[in-house]
């Protein structure tokens, strides 16, 4: 039920955000020079207020309807997107795992140029993010849902306890077999900034 974003949001789209109203700016700025890395050291705070901050931008331009908006993924769509749409669990913290399949099926390690991983797996050229879209599409047409950075979602990991928030996908410095797994759920608090992250259209 909705549109995903077909990359990580972009250095060069959250600086135009950051500088008209004042958001956190990104880290690593030595990846500003084309703006087409995945922006990273964003908070699930400051993802959501991007998404807040497009959505009314893009209703009065007329690109989108009045009634649509942007948003996180939730983890369930995130997971539909990569192709686990039968998990079993209640919640983020009870599915976490629980397919034993990675982006790639179910062999180790991974095979060259799948994705952007740890340099200790050798199996990509860069030693930290990059470009998006640097790598093949998935059969849906999405880039980097696997490595290059960490996407926050929308839901709590444990909706009881309410704490942390689920980040999917790994990053480029992720090298651990469980970690690459694609029902693996990341999980910290809003306000922790390293990750990256994508949008959603609602229809």
């Amino acid at each position: 039920d909705v549109y995903f974003c077909v990359w990580e949001t972009r250095l060069k789209d959250y600086a135009v955000y950051a500088s008209t109203e004042g958001g956190a700016e990104p880290t690593r700025a030595d990846l500003l020079s084309n703006g087409l890395h995945p922006v990273s050291g964003i908070s699930w705070n400051d993802a959501w207020a991007f998404c807040t901050w497009l959505t009314k931008k893009e209703i009065s331009e007329g690109r989108i309807k009045v009634g649509q908006r942007y948003r996180l993924p939730t983890d369930a769509e995130w997971s539909v997107a990569a192709g686990l749409a039968n998990e079993k669990g209640e919640s983020p913290k009870g599915k976490s795992m629980g397919i034993k399949v990675y982006p790639w099926g179910k062999e180790w390690p991974p095979p060259k140029e799948i994705g952007n991983y740890s340099h200790v797996l050798k199996v990509d050229t860069f030693n930290n993010a990059s470009a998006v879209a640097s790598f093949k599409a998935s059969k849906f047409g999405l880039y980097d849902m696997s490595g290059n950075v960490w996407e926050w979602c929308e839901d709590w990991y444990d909706p009881e306890v309410k704490k942390t928030r689920v980040l999917r996908g790994a990053s480029w410095a992720t090298d651990t077999p469980n970690v690459l797994l694609w029902s693996f759920r990341q999980h910290y608090a809003p306000d922790y900034h390293r990750p990256g992250f994508r949008c959603v259209l609602t229809k």
